[in-house]
């Protein structure tokens, strides 16, 4: 077997031909003997066997030997009775592999025609993710080093994948890049932002409390360099500075967060930009 660039030229000749055999096999198996059966597929498999699989298709993550080998080892029959269903199956399984289809191309070839899956982010320590959500865990070494990080259950993964997407959009306009997303066991949300800026957000209203973020983060920018920002607060939020970045003019007052949380990441409240948010003192536990 090996992949080729050429196609045989068909004929109606070949095309009759072609149908005949099929009906011979199919007969034969069908009125005949299993024994019968048998032997007629033999003899297809030596007298049309497959000899050409040409691949075809963009690829850049793929390999096109790799792809044509996988197709000839699961090989099972001839030219005519071939299960192509098998076959799309065992390409399909390779890690890369988004889509792919094949077809018969008189008189001894397969072609394979195969889309790859185009990863948005990182998933977990050793998965992909695509942007319908689609995870898949190729070699460690065909993971891009430059992409960000989504974690989640894989149950998970449209939604993560979708609430990044959306958040990127809606970031951008504070020139803001995402680093890293997560959803944990929980359902609460963690959103890590370039510069080391991290965002709890929480397991309710999490679109409301993004948005509470957008409209605060300007004047918290101007205040200083936050390093926390804590959104689970009915309408508020607290804030932990980065050493030495701390806002000298600004009224702070030492909060507890609304969720059990470690000594190191209390964090220091401050006012909201929309009337004093960050003076209430309301707390939600989602």
């Amino acid at each position: 077997m090996s992949t080729s660039d050429t196609l045989p030229a068909q004929s109606n000749l070949s095309g009759r031909l072609l149908g005949a055999l099929r009906w011979i096999v199919a007969l034969g198996v069908v009125a005949g003997s299993a024994a019968t059966g048998v032997w007629l597929c033999r003899l297809e498999q030596t007298a049309l066997p497959v000899r050409v699989v040409e691949v075809e298709g963009a690829i850049q993550r793929l390999s096109a030997p790799i792809l044509a080998r996988t197709v000839t080892e699961h090989l099972r029959a001839g030219f005519l009775t071939q299960d192509l269903c098998t076959l799309r199956d065992a390409v399909q399984a390779l890690p890369w592999v988004h889509t792919a289809s094949l077809h018969r191309v008189w008189p001894d070839q397969i072609k394979l025609s195969v889309t790859e899956h185009k990863p948005i982010a990182r998933w977990g320590d050793d998965g992909l993710v695509t942007a319908e959500g689609i995870v898949f865990r190729p070699d460690r070494d065909s993971i891009p080093a430059n992409l960000l990080r989504l974690d989640a259950e894989d149950a998970k993964a449209p939604l993560v994948a979708a609430r990044f997407l959306e958040w990127r959009e809606r970031l951008s306009g504070l020139g803001l890049k995402i680093a890293g997303l997560v959803l944990d066991a929980r359902g609460a949300w963690t959103l890590r932002l370039g510069g080391g800026l991290r965002l709890e957000l929480g397991t309710e209203r999490v679109e409301e409390r993004l948005g509470r973020f957008i409209r605060t983060y300007p004047q918290l920018a101007a205040a200083g360099q936050p390093e926390l920002i804590d959104l689970r607060y009915a309408n508020g939020l607290a804030v932990r500075w980065v050493e030495g970045r701390a806002p000298a003019d600004l009224a702070v007052a030492q909060a507890d967060p609304p969720e059990a949380r470690a000594p190191e990441a209390r964090p220091v409240r401050a006012k909201a930009a929309s009337g004093g948010e960050g003076r209430n003192k309301s707390r939600n536990k989602g």
